[in-house]
């Protein structure tokens, strides 16, 4: 019987021994914290408990918009986060009923490769067929050191938000913070290295959502860089540098978000893995350049989501048993769980330009679509970019209430090579915010119903 050892209990090392053993393999999962990884304990699940608290405590702030008259809510900060580490507890806690469910053995302790197949871990040496490595992400250092420094950790221990804070980013997770914090009453500011925010994403929804920021009083300056931090008398001194010329901004703390894949204390430079721009490298058999020695999810690289490593476990376990299997990530979901959210697949307006694609662009404001207006929540829209020979989908792009949910339908319609043709005589109920979709693939042909012919 195949015997495979799983490095790490995030998603992706959970996924890898789950699929494993419903394979027929035996599985040994180590893991020195606690199962459930970065994901679980430190990042997403408690971060999205804590913007659902806000997100509910902004909604009822406008709550007399549909008619409700309430006094000024308050947020209670510690409550919220106990809230939160109860349900990272509780999912821990199944994770782990899970693992046993299925027979996979779990070790608690640190691991090291002695070779491709011999694991040391807690005074032992285990030998296995394959070993994957599922050791996620750490909290990066930053460019230089930096006075009054949070962490993503940190931030979200705090019992009070601080006064005035500095995000220095522009990706999904700072303006996460960057919000979170704002409507907790914070004055923020945010740094964006670009000309707008969430740069990997199509120009029109960071100039959305940057837009949305400023609503929500938090600064954004663009093409801005971070040179230097002084603390003093408990102020922060930020020397911000601008095409303009350098500014100085007096602040609270300073929140740095990056992340790095785990490689150290593995024993991979002995053993000669290949390692590419600070992560393992893996072919799209999740494989590395040794042979039965696999690595998935952020110790792999960019792109760092857990639902990346879950596909990638999946994969890396089917391969590690004789199967043959490929993870192909032209389809995936990109989310941000800003207020409202963003959410995109495929390629944005430059990148299908600079493939050669010709393209036809078709916006939809949320203002036509009835649902997101009886929820008062009608702030965003819609760009879908097709190929205009053919009429296929390229990529959707989405800024509005509920966007991570709903992108998965044009996430399989790229997929499944949707045109959007399919889009258009698509029956979706009514009222819904998926109906934009619709709207969208008839925007194509020139036959929206819904948007004014002048």
């Amino acid at each position: 019987m195949t015997h495979l050892i799983v490095l790490g209990g995030g998603p992706g090392g959970t996924a890898a021994a789950t699929r494993a053993m419903q394979l027929g393999a035996t599985v040994t999962l180590i893991e020195k914290n606690q199962l459930g990884g970065s994901c679980v304990n430190h990042n997403c699940i408690p971060l999205t408990s804590m913007l659902a608290s806000v997100e509910l405590l902004n909604r009822i702030r406008r709550a007399d918009r549909l008619g409700i008259r309430v006094g000024e809510p308050t947020l209670d900060l510690p409550q919220a986060r106990a809230r939160a580490q109860g349900i990272v507890a509780e999912l821990r806690e199944g994770i782990g009923a899970l693992m046993n469910s299925f027979g996979v053995e779990v070790i608690h302790g640190e691991a090291c490769l002695l070779d491709e197949h011999t694991v040391a871990v807690e005074n032992r040496q285990l030998h296995a067929d394959a070993v994957i490595l599922a050791t996620g992400a750490r909290p990066a250092e930053p460019p230089f050191a930096l006075a009054g420094l949070l962490d993503t950790r940190a931030a979200l221990a705090l019992d009070e938000p601080p006064d005035r804070l500095l995000v220095w980013g522009a990706g999904a997770v700072e303006l996460e913070f960057a919000q979170y914090f704002a409507l907790l009453g914070s004055r923020v500011t945010l740094l964006a290295a670009g000309p707008h925010v969430l740069p990997d994403e199509d120009y029109d929804v960071g100039q959305r959502l940057q837009s949305i920021l400023g609503e929500q009083s938090v600064q954004v300056l663009t093409n801005a860089t971070l040179k230097s931090a002084t603390l003093e008398g408990g102020v922060v001194t930020a020397v911000i540098g601008q095409r303009k010329g350098d500014t100085t901004l007096k602040v609270d703390r300073i929140l740095w978000a990056g992340h790095a894949p785990t490689v150290g204390g593995l024993g991979l430079e002995d053993l000669g893995v290949k390692i590419a721009n600070e992560a393992v490298w893996v072919d799209d058999h999740c494989q590395t350049n040794i042979p039965g020695l696999y690595a998935v999810g952020d110790v792999a690289g960019q792109p760092m989501y857990s639902y990346v490593a879950t596909a990638q476990g999946l994969v890396a376990a089917e391969n590690a048993l004789g199967h043959q299997r490929r993870l192909d990530l032209r389809a995936l979901p990109r989310c941000a769980y800003t207020l409202p959210e963003a959410a995109c697949v495929g390629l944005s307006e430059t990148e299908a330009e600079d493939r050669g694609y010709e393209v036809e662009v078709v916006n939809i404001s949320l203002e036509t679509n009835v649902r997101a207006l009886t929820l008062d929540e009608a702030v965003g829209g819609i760009k879908v970019i097709v190929e205009r020979k053919l009429g296929k989908v390229l990529g959707v792009h989405i800024v509005g209430y509920r966007a991570s949910e709903w992108i998965a339908e044009p996430a399989l319609g790229l997929q499944l090579e949707a045109l959007a043709e399919d889009f258009a005589w698509a029956l979706r109920g009514h009222p819904t915010l998926s109906e934009s979709l619709v709207e969208a693939g008839r925007a194509y042909s020139h036959q929206a119903l819904y948007i004014p012919k002048w």
